[in-house]
């Protein structure tokens, strides 16, 4: 069984939250924020055309789209603060660049309409002003420009959560962010052309494989090679912190803070990956990894009796949860989350012996992660040397009930002569290879690239399915797509990642197959 195939299915934060979908409140806020961002991005490209830089604010506007998933996490005062300081952001680059003209007798555009922001500006105002915003901008496209601009919109968050990785290993990506801002800046033209829309998107797309890429190697570079590893999901009677997200950086840190204190550490979620890297095994401190599966944050966070870190840089799910021993490294913390300042996670410690703690323990089944890449490639030379009529490759788990059944029956129903690697559902079968990576996506990068080299991705054997639907999920399927890939499926996505008519919308326009039932995805590739 696969982490991220949990078995709790019923238990997934969507289920638990009653619903999975953006109310029109938060939905609101975030179109006046991206609003005031695309304004400032107006700028910020005419000022870099000119060798003038605001890297500070560049870095904020990067932030800010990546993390904007978790407006719906922050109090009004916090909300109206991050409004206020990127309204000032964009009046300072305003400022600038109409110094620049004037200094330089030059004739330059200036944006109409820019959004106001006043001491007596209250969350109603930013609300009306958003529903007012959403029509502006829709109106005046057609159904295939607005699909687009959504499009465009998810594929751009995709990129802002790369580079904010990046930054955390202290690596930034000139070209890439400059390729950024330029596709960001369609949203302040007049007119809107799908032709180019389409473009952008797809140079956005190859830049978010990019940033993977880099990011692959900098995890090796500061954590060392992957490895296969069994991870414990058991608990012992003793006092412990739990550490979720995906940042390896922030549990190195809390670990080597952590370093003779006797306090155990789990991992959660993404942090999975961890244990497979060789480095994180000298930290005696680190017990294994506690949790039912990657979309499970409110089950596990009610039922761990300890303190909580959040890495920073991951918009989770928290709003419905119990506060008081939450913690983050973000630079502003949900509301009731305790933000750790200069990496001094005293008070999570001090909390964490303060909990109760595990009274017992409990026995669970442990899991294997990583892999071997020797191993990994000589199974995949015996792959692509044999005969098989398709070869399917099956992504990350969306943690469903629906995409579980799904693979139970497609399992059953492929035939011999083809073959799948599958990184979320284990059939336990001779013609699959199942390799749990945690839903890593640098390692997930790497390992394509070792399959397209073996494989030429433009082949007709080659069959994908993209099964998890997150921020890095239309990325992904359209950089497949611009690459040749001629066979690609994509389950359905909650409407929290994206809208269904957008979905739908995309599908159309990039040719990309609808995942429905095994036996008829399998008559459409000519298996039976």
């Amino acid at each position: 069984m696969f982490y991220n195939s949990s078995i709790n299915f019923e238990y997934n934060d969507c289920i638990s939250r009653g619903a999975c979908s953006v109310s029109p409140s938060v939905s609101s806020m975030r179109e006046v924020m991206f609003t005031l961002l695309r304004q400032i991005i107006f700028y910020i490209v005419r000022l870099r055309d000119a060798d003038i830089r605001f890297e500070e604010i560049e870095h904020q506007i990067i932030s800010e789209i990546a993390l904007i998933d978790a407006a719906k996490d922050l109090s009004e005062a916090q909300v109206l603060n991050a409004f206020s300081k990127e309204y000032n952001n964009l009046i300072k680059v305003k400022n600038e660049y109409h110094k620049y003209c004037k200094d330089n007798n030059l004739s330059c555009r200036f944006l109409k309409n820019i959004i106001k922001f006043s001491p007596r500006t209250n969350l109603s105002s930013i609300l009306k002003r958003g529903n007012k915003e959403f029509l502006s901008k829709y109106n005046k496209v057609n159904k295939n420009e607005k699909f687009l601009l959504e499009i465009l919109s998810s594929v751009a968050k995709s990129v802002c959560v790369s580079l904010i990785n990046l930054y955390d290993y202290g690596v930034d990506n000139e070209k890439i962010t400059n390729t950024l801002f330029t596709a960001l800046d369609i949203f302040n033209s007049k007119r809107i052309n799908s032709q180019e829309l389409k473009e952008q998107i797809g140079i956005l797309a190859e830049c978010d494989v990019e940033l993977l890429k880099q990011l692959y190697y900098l995890q090796n570079q500061h954590f060392g090679n992957i490895k296969e590893t069994e991870v414990s999901f058991s608990t012992r009677p003793h006092k412990a912190i739990l550490v979720s997200g995906s940042n390896l950086n922030d549990l190195d840190k809390l670990l080597n803070f952590l370093e003779g204190k006797d306090i155990d550490v789990y991992t959660n979620g993404y942090l999975l990956i961890a244990h497979a890297f060789e480095y994180f095994s000298k930290y005696k401190n680190l017990k294994g990894q506690y949790g039912s599966g990657v979309l499970t944050t409110i089950l596990d966070f009610a039922t761990f009796p300890g303190a909580i870190l959040l890495t920073k840089n991951e918009a989770q799910n928290i709003e419905y949860l119990y506060r008081g021993r939450l913690f983050t490294t973000d630079e502003i913390s949900p509301q009731g989350v305790v933000k750790i300042e200069n990496d001094n996670f005293q008070p999570l410690i001090d909390s964490a012996i303060q909990a109760k703690g595990f009274a017992k323990g409990q026995e669970r089944n442990s899991e294997i992660v990583g892999y071997n890449p020797d191993v990994l490639n000589e199974k995949l030379d015996d792959i692509f040397s044999g005969d098989y009529k398709k070869v399917f490759i099956i992504g990350f788990s969306n943690l469903s009930l629906k995409q579980k059944d799904y693979f139970e029956k497609f399992f059953e129903l492929m035939p011999q002569d083809t073959f799948a690697i599958t990184f979320s559902y284990n059939p336990d079968k001779d013609n699959v290879l199942a390799i749990n990576i945690g839903n890593d996506y640098p390692q997930l990068y790497n390992i394509m690239q070792k399959i397209i080299q073996k494989f030429s991705i433009t082949s007709d054997k080659l069959v994908f399915f993209l099964t998890k639907c997150d921020v890095n999920s239309l990325s992904n399927i359209i950089y497949l797509k611009n690459s040749g890939a001629k066979n690609l499926f994509l389950s359905d996505c909650p409407p929290l990642i994206i809208n269904p008519a957008v979905l739908k919308g995309f599908n159309k326009l990039y040719g990309i197959r609808e995942i429905t039932t095994p036996k008829d995805d399998l008559k459409n590739l000519d298996i039976y």
